[in-house]
């Protein structure tokens, strides 16, 4: 086996679409409406970081704005322009992100990391919990700007790594809400260009069923995009980005798990807590499935909120087994509650304390 193969399984195809399927689901988007697609793809959007996220008007002249358009590649543009976006979209970006990651205790994890991706050309997979709209492009940007500086070298035989040359590598995997953004007067799509490949997925969620979106349509889009990914996958040296659930974080204030007394005792086998909860929901089968097909998994728990911050990163993960990917959410749970103090729950599956949890969150909102 030659060198850059090394270590690399070989491909699953037993999750991959039928040439027919593939080809069906290509004509399936070559004949939606643009306009329309878009519409309910804004639909979707959630309130949070409005100052900074606002709707990007839809313009048929923009390629992600075309339903056919499933990927949007990179087009690097250094690492000062990665830390202008993040700072001007959050201020705390150095406090709560960079320098946490940054820290000497994550050195051999930042090593191992190069060594995977630009040695043994192993893919890996950047699992974070989903807060905000824009939490794992900020993760992103503290993770390539650590990774890339220019002091940073790897193993005894001081290699570096260059943007221009981890960008082609990198891929994050978003909702194709995204597409209806614009950050700072620029599209969001073309704010992620700066240092990765972006893949859009429409997630199978609550909301995504509420907006009117044709199911096949839905099906066409994640089955061509994933397909693109696989492709890319099958080179081997990626790096996947992901906030795995497939819907945002809820976050419940201090008291209102009361309402959910009798779930929490049962879930917990304690009295719910005063002061506010987080609730980390399911991962979709797609989302695992993902998960299963990197070489490894790289967990970080995060928190955007100021006053209880979070970045920590966990050990390299091999995935086994299914059951696997939900532990490593768990963990990250775990981690966030430590760090923050707040009560953190990742749910496996729609139990009856996450549905209580989201009738109240909703109830609010109205």
């Amino acid at each position: 086996m030659s060198e850059p193969d090394r270590g690399r399984p070989t491909p699953d195809t037993t999750t991959r679409p039928s040439p027919e399927r593939l080809a069906e689901s290509i004509d399936l988007l070559a004949g939606a409406n643009a306009e329309a697609t878009y519409r309910a793809m804004l639909s979707l959007v959630r309130t949070g970081h409005d100052e900074i996220l606002q709707t990007l008007p839809f313009n048929p002249s923009l390629e992600f704005h075309d339903p056919r358009c499933v990927k949007v590649d990179p087009e690097p543009q250094g690492l000062d322009t990665i830390a202008l976006y993040a700072r001007a979209a959050f201020p705390h970006f150095d406090r709560v992100l960079l320098d946490p990651i940054d820290d000497s205790r994550y050195d051999h994890l930042l090593n191992h990391l190069q060594s995977l991706l630009f040695v043994e050309n192993a893919n890996v997979a950047v699992v974070t919990n989903h807060g905000q709209v824009i939490d794992i492009a900020l993760v992103m940007a503290a993770l390539y700007m650590s990774l890339c500086r220019e002091d940073r070298t790897f193993s005894v035989l001081d290699r570096s790594v260059d943007l221009a040359d981890l960008a082609p590598r990198s891929n994050v995997l978003v909702s194709r809400m995204v597409t209806t953004r614009q950050a700072l007067g620029v599209p969001a799509m073309q704010v992620l260009q700066v240092a990765t490949r972006t893949f859009l997925t429409i997630p199978q969620t609550a909301s995504r069923r509420r907006a009117r979106l044709d199911r096949e349509l839905v099906r066409a889009n994640n089955v061509v995009m994933r397909h693109e990914l696989d492709q890319q996958l099958d080179q081997g040296g990626q790096i996947l980005l992901m906030a795995a659930s497939g819907s945002q974080d809820v976050t419940l204030a201090a008291g209102l798990i009361q309402r959910a007394r009798e779930s929490w005792l049962h879930r917990r086998g304690e009295e719910p807590p005063e002061n506010g909860t987080l609730h980390l929901q399911p991962l979709y089968d797609g989302t695992m499935t993902l998960m299963e097909s990197c070489d490894y998994v790289l967990p970080i728990a995060m928190s955007l909120d100021p006053g209880a911050p979070c970045c920590v990163l966990g050990q390299m993960t091999k995935i086994t087994e299914r059951d696997d990917c939900h532990r490593v959410m768990e963990w990250i749970a775990a981690a966030h509650e430590d760090e923050t103090g707040i009560p953190t729950v990742y749910h496996w599956h729609e139990d009856d304390l996450l549905t209580q949890v989201r009738a109240i969150a909703e109830s609010l909102r109205r």
